[in-house]
C-alpha cells in the first residue's frame, strides 16, 4: 500500500507538471487582467473557453472596447464561451444587446479605458447608457465615435465634470450627432481630440478649452466653425498647452477671412498644420516652440474665385502664420508649401 508520503510526493509532481504546462494561469488576477487589457472585448471574453481560471476573468478588466464594424463581420454563432450562451440561446443578435450583456456581467470596478466605436446609426438612448455608465465608473480614457442620424447626443454632466478622466476622443461620424456644452469642469484632462465638429455660439463657443487647465494636447481634425453663425474667433486658451494641431480644417472660403482661430499657449512645444490653411493667431509670443511642421494645400477650384488669387491669398495668410512662429527651432515644410510660396 503504498504511503502517504509518496502519495504526497506524486500529488505535488502533478501540480508541479501543470505549473510548468500552464504557467500563465497561475499568475494573480491583477496581471492576467492587465494583459486581457491590451486586448479588445471581444476577444477578451473568448479567453473565458481556454480554462475555468479564465471563465469569469474578462469581467475584472478595466477596459471595454465595443466596436460595431467587428461585431457585424462575424456571426454571433461563431462565438464560443459560458458568456454567449444567455445571448445566443435568447436570439439577440444585436450589438445594443451584446454591449448591455457586457456591462452587465461586468464586475463594477474603475474602467481606466472605454472605446465605442459605430459606424451605422444606433439608439441615441443606448450612447447615452455607455457614456454614463463610462462616467460613473470613473472613466480614465474614453473615445466615442458617434453615429446618430435623429437626435445628436448631449454628454452627461457627471463626464463633464469628471476629475478622473485624463484623454476624451470624440469623433462625429456626422457634423451633429454630438453637441459640446460652452463649458467644462475637466481639471485633470491632458488629451483632447475632437474630428468632424461645427463650432458655434451655441455649440462648444471655445470656453470649454478654459474648463481644461491642465491640457497639454489638442487636436482638431476635420473641425469648422458654423457658416452664417455670430461666432466668427475661436478662442484656444491653453495655458499649460504644449501640443497643438490642426488638421483638415473646414471653414468654406466664402469664410476664409472672418473666422480666425486665436490660440494662447504661451507653453506651446509643438505645433502642426495640415490641409488648407486657416487663419491661425497666436496672441503671444512662443518661447517654447520646438518644432512646426506645415503640410499646406489651397482649394483647386472654388466658385467665383480664381486659382491665382486663391494661392495669392492662401500664400498671404502662410506668411502671417509663419511671423508667430518665427522663433521656432525646427520648421518641416512639405513640397506642397514650398510651391504656395
Amino acid at each position: 500500500m503504498e504511503s502517504k508520503s509518496k502519495k504526497l510526493k506524486r500529488n505535488q509532481e502533478r501540480k508541479d507538471e501543470r505549473y510548468d504546462l500552464d504557467k500563465l494561469s497561475y499568475l494573480p488576477d491583477s496581471i492576467l487582467t492587465h494583459i486581457l487589457s491590451f486586448l479588445d472585448t471581444k476577444s477578451a471574453i473568448r479567453t473565458s473557453v481556454l480554462s475555468k481560471r479564465y471563465r469569469l476573468l474578462w469581467t475584472l478588466s478595466p477596459c471595454l472596447d465595443f466596436k460595431l464594424s467587428e461585431f457585424y463581420t462575424r456571426s454571433l454563432d461563431s462565438y464560443d464561451g459560458y458568456v454567449f450562451s444567455q445571448v445566443k440561446n435568447s436570439s439577440v443578435g444585436s450589438f445594443e444587446s451584446y454591449v448591455n450583456h457586457v456591462l452587465r456581467r461586468r464586475e463594477h470596478s474603475n474602467l481606466t479605458m472605454f472605446r465605442l466605436s459605430l459606424h451605422k446609426d444606433v439608439g441615441l438612448e443606448f450612447i447615452e447608457n455607455c457614456v454614463n455608465y463610462a462616467a460613473q465608473h470613473k472613466v480614465q480614457h474614453l473615445r466615442i465615435r458617434g453615429f446618430v442620424k435623429r437626435k445628436p447626443l448631449t454628454l452627461p454632466k457627471l463626464l463633464l465634470t469628471s476629475s478622473s478622466l485624463i484623454t476624451l476622443h470624440l469623433h462625429n461620424a456626422t457634423s451633429y450627432c454630438i453637441e459640446l456644452p460652452k463649458s467644462v469642469a475637466l481639471p485633470n484632462l491632458k488629451v483632447l481630440r475632437l474630428k468632424n465638429f461645427q463650432f458655434s455660439d451655441k455649440n462648444f463657443n471655445g470656453q470649454v478649452f478654459s474648463g481644461c487647465p491642465s491640457l497639454e494636447t489638442l487636436v482638431l481634425s476635420k473641425c469648422c466653425i458654423k457658416p452664417g453663425n455670430s461666432l466668427k474667433i475661436l478662442d484656444v486658451n491653453c495655458l499649460n498647452l504644449k501640443n497643438l494641431e490642426i488638421k483638415y480644417w473646414r471653414s468654406p472660403w466664402k469664410c476664409f477671412d472672418e473666422h480666425m482661430i486665436n490660440v494662447n499657449a504661451p507653453r506651446l512645444v509643438s505645433f502642426k498644420f495640415q490641409g488648407h490653411l486657416a487663419r491661425v493667431s497666436f496672441k503671444e509670443a512662443l518661447p517654447c516652440l520646438d518644432e512646426a511642421s506645415i503640410d499646406l494645400c489651397y482649394p483647386t477650384s472654388c466658385f467665383g474665385v480664381d486659382a491665382s488669387e486663391r494661392k495669392l491669398r492662401t500664400s498671404e495668410r502662410f506668411l502671417s502664420m509663419l511671423r508667430h512662429i518665427c522663433n521656432v527651432k525646427f520648421l518641416s515644410l512639405s513640397l506642397k508649401t514650398i510651391e504656395v510660396l
